[in-house]
């Protein structure tokens, strides 16, 4: 694949990553009724930790595409970087305010 091309995929994939990442880490906070049953607690379980490892996994890939691609589109795997590492150091710094 051509630098520009993996630098364009580093960029949806950064972009995609926070929101599934945002969903699985959300969907498994909370308790469920007690009369839930168990099968149904274990599916949604099921559920939000494939969405999360897909973001994670989504996440990491955008940042080795964004440093593959450095050389040929700097601009848009800076982009793409600064997406990935920019909210998570925009996190923490909120959390430690």
């Amino acid at each position: 694949m051509r630098q520009t091309s993996v630098s364009n995929l580093a960029l949806a994939l950064a972009v995609m990553a926070w929101p599934l990442i945002y969903y699985g880490f959300m969907s498994q906070l909370g308790d469920y009724h007690p009369d839930t049953p168990r099968e149904v607690v274990l599916a949604n379980r099921r559920i939000s930790v494939t969405v999360l490892s897909v973001g994670l996994l989504s996440f990491l890939g955008s940042l080795w595409l964004s440093g593959y691609s450095f050389t040929g589109a700097k601009v848009r795997s800076v982009l793409a970087a600064l997406i990935c590492v920019g909210v998570v150091a925009f996190g923490i710094v909120g959390l430690w305010l």
